[in-house]
């Protein structure tokens, strides 16, 4: 008999330990193709778990293509998968390669996924619906085991055609998608923009804008306007509607760092230019703090003398620029691990708790903010 190792003080659950093991017996050779595994209540025994526990592992294993069983006869080590199959991979597709946040996803969900046996599949839909689709169903087609994905923008209708099921799990990072009720790991982006408005409040700030791009079906974005909206009402002020520039179309982090379209920020230059003109901005990311501050730098405006600007995200850029950048920042490797994490959970049977699971943030105050005397 195999010497399966199984540690109760681990804070991997038994079910998982064991089905690792299992593998590691395989690909060691201890255990051929054809061979019989021994009996549950043998395993009981010899391992000390309950007998629940192997099964949770054989069921596991079964669906991986690691056993079968032949009733009335036990359990046996099934043939490797043939041809184009990986039964060990995930896919991992994100907007783009060039964003910071995405690749500490990325290595979030690398390491947990790797410590299980797994590896990845990755690619970037260049935030388009079709190229999404037409990704994850060559990934299908090689033997996929489940998606963590970053959806690119757009409704439920035409996504995942054939793909999504209870055989190729999904489990969202960052954004829900309206309309379809999959896992999603993301920030507490309300929570976030309550600290952010928190802190110009306390500054003394009171003329407050919400700048955004026309974004605002997707749910951080909402929830971020959320938080700017109950922090002004909870000091009587009436929220004003979110200011919004450019265009539908999400922009990647190469195009936003390097285009500053005059046209796209000429309605943010006008309202800079105003006698009544906002003491503060909340964008709802970096990048569209980083358009604030080429406006007030335009317009000969001083940050944070002038206007106060706090942005949302961490990019490392922000601790970078003149001024260095208020944000609030996200969790995007834990982001990664819990996707990875919850991902597995399903494969291994165990159902979604949790529709949405959200990750804490922090604010991080640098130079770009600072105090008012008076409104």
């Amino acid at each position: 008999m195999a010497d399966f190792q199984i540690s109760k003080e681990s804070s991997l659950p038994l079910h998982i330990q064991l089905l690792e093991e299992l593998r590691r017996t395989i690909m060691d050779g201890e255990f051929k193709p054809g061979d019989r595994l021994p009996g549950e209540w043998e395993l009981v025994q010899s391992l000390d778990i309950s007998r629940a526990t192997i099964q949770r592992a054989w069921q596991a294993a079964e669906k991986e293509g690691l056993i079968y069983r032949v009733a009335g006869k036990g359990t046996y080590v099934a043939q490797p998968q043939s041809g184009n199959e990986n039964r060990t991979a995930i896919g991992f597709l994100i907007p783009e390669y060039h964003s910071t946040f995405a690749v500490q996803m990325l290595g979030g969900a690398e390491g947990v996924l790797r410590k299980h046996g797994y590896s990845l599949m990755f690619a970037h839909t260049d935030r388009d619906i079709q190229e999404e689709n037409r990704l994850m169903e060559e990934m299908t087609a090689n033997g996929i085991r489940g998606f963590l994905m970053v959806p690119a923008k757009g409704p439920a209708n035409g996504r995942f055609p054939a793909i999504a099921g209870p055989d190729i799990p999904i489990v969202l990072m960052d954004r829900p998608i309206n309309g379809l009720l999959l896992p999603c790991i993301t920030s507490n982006n309300y929570e976030g923009g309550r600290q952010a408005m928190q802190h110009l409040i306390d500054l003394g700030h009171r003329r407050i804008v919400f700048l955004a791009r026309p974004h605002m079906d997707l749910w951080p974005v909402a929830e971020r306007y959320r938080a700017y909206q109950d922090a002004l009402k909870a000091i009587s002020i009436e929220p004003e509607p979110a200011f919004l520039i450019g265009t539908e179309r999400e922009m990647s982090s190469r195009e936003a760092y390097i285009q500053h379209d005059n046209e796209e920020i000429a309605p943010l230059l006008d309202l800079l230019q105003r006698p009544d003109r906002p003491t503060a901005i909340f964008a709802v990311n970096d990048w569209m703090a980083m358009r604030a501050l080429y406006a007030a730098s335009h317009l000969g405006l001083c940050v944070p003398d002038d206007l106060s600007i706090a942005g949302f995200d961490n990019l490392d850029i922000g601790e970078y620029i003149n001024p260095p950048l208020t944000t609030v920042a996200q969790e995007a490797a834990l982001m990664g691990a819990e996707a990875a994490r919850r991902l597995l959970a399903i494969i291994e049977g165990q159902l979604a708790q949790n529709i949405v699971t959200l990750l804490p943030t922090h604010l991080i105050v640098r130079a770009s903010t600072k105090g008012v005397i008076s409104d």
